[in-house]
């Protein structure tokens, strides 16, 4: 059977090239535009076709272009800290520590254990239960940056 569109015109050119009948008069002038005209839609449905298909591969080399470049900033998947919602489990997960003065057994977002520049005192009595390597030195930062300037 017939399958592509310009196949289906070519068969209707015969029709009414093979009936005498359409050749004179206003039918055959109809017919005869009509099927410039279903030739003119087929050929521009053709270039249609083709520039999608290039569009198609040039997508295919800028995604593969932008996954080489995606392996390349950010490497291992494992390796990168994804923003906590683009986590699949939504459960936050907490530490838990004991006050070294009262004994309390505080819980804290795990978070904290990672950032910089923490300091986390206990609820009940304000011991520290909790500090990073760099608390004391930022605490000094802050403390220079907070004194009275003197007179000279």
């Amino acid at each position: 059977m017939l399958e592509t569109v310009r196949e289906k015109i070519a068969y209707l050119r015969g029709i009414i090239d093979g009936d005498s009948s359409l050749e004179e008069g206003r039918n055959g002038f109809m017919f005869s535009k009509i099927l410039q005209i279903l030739e003119q839609l087929a050929a521009d449905v053709d270039e249609l076709k083709k520039a999608q298909e290039e569009l198609d591969e040039y997508l295919q080399e800028v995604d593969f272009d932008l996954a080489c470049l995606e392996d390349e900033f950010f490497g291992d998947e494992d390796d990168y800290d994804y923003p906590e919602e683009w986590d699949d489990d939504s459960e936050e997960s907490f530490a838990e520590a004991e006050c070294p003065e009262c004994g309390y057994v505080m819980r804290f977002d795990e978070d904290f254990l990672f950032d910089e520049g923490i300091q986390i005192r206990c609820q009940r009595c304000g011991a520290v239960v909790f500090e990073t390597d760099d608390f004391r030195e930022l605490e000094e930062v802050f403390d220079e940056d907070t004194e009275p300037e003197g007179d000279d």
